[in-house]
């Protein structure tokens, strides 16, 4: 899922100066986990920016297990607030940031241009939960799990090792860089050893194509057949 934390209430309100009708558009997925954009955030930002004297015209409440980046999923709930998207002064989205660009290019599509401002910053891939969280994937495009145990070192370790352990891990197994981290190569090693492969520890790893990082990437996939 895709990490995120709500932006302070003073650095939004900097974004929505001099805007008074706004519309807010939360998400069901990602920021209903993270409590950043579900319902309950919803309708507790309305409250805030009702207080601080804009006008909500619309509560764009995206259900759960419904993603906003998902146009399939949630351009249903976009246009049945359209009347409100076209009056309103700007869009507060509160969802990660490629919910509020999905949104925009819809929005754009149909010749309607809002100022769209984020709530939130997305912090990258985690796994885990339901209340703790930890980065697993950092999306390289070229995934080494089947050489390290299921265990991504790129993402784990603070000096991103593709081999490793580095000469600084501690006679305890904690991470040189943050002592109460377990070094993540010691994590691999010690799968390694439970899966009897300890023979595969040993192989030095190649450089990894970093062209796949060049952004934007793009993906093409079978069309889904819904109206948006």
């Amino acid at each position: 899922m895709m990490g995120q934390k709500l932006k302070p209430m003073e650095e939004i309100l900097s974004y929505l100066e001099g805007s008074k009708k706004i519309v807010l558009m939360g998400c069901g997925g990602c920021a209903t986990v993270f409590h950043t954009g579900g319902e309950k955030e919803v309708e507790e930002m309305a409250e805030k920016l009702s207080k601080e004297g804009k006008q909500v015209l619309a509560k764009i409440k995206v259900p759960l297990d419904t993603y906003t980046c998902y146009l399939p999923m949630s351009s249903k709930y976009i246009r049945k607030n359209l009347d409100a998207i076209r009056e309103c002064d700007a869009i507060l989205m509160l969802c990660c940031g490629d919910g509020l660009q999905v949104v925009r290019e819809y929005l754009e599509k149909r010749e309607i241009f809002k100022p769209i401002y984020p709530a939130v910053d997305s912090l990258g891939f985690f796994g885990g939960g339901p209340s703790s969280f930890v980065e697993e994937c950092q999306g390289c495009g070229d995934c080494i799990l089947a050489y390290t145990a299921g265990i991504c070192p790129l993402t784990r370790c603070p000096k991103g090792l593709l081999n490793g352990p580095c000469g600084g891990v501690r006679p305890n197994g904690k991470c040189e860089v943050n002592p109460e981290e377990d070094c993540v190569w010691v994590q691999i090693y010690n799968r390694m050893k439970k899966l009897g492969k300890l023979d595969e520890f040993s192989k030095i790893l190649e450089l990894k194509d970093w062209s796949r990082m060049k952004r934007p990437r793009r993906l093409e996939v079978e069309r889904v057949k819904i109206t948006l």
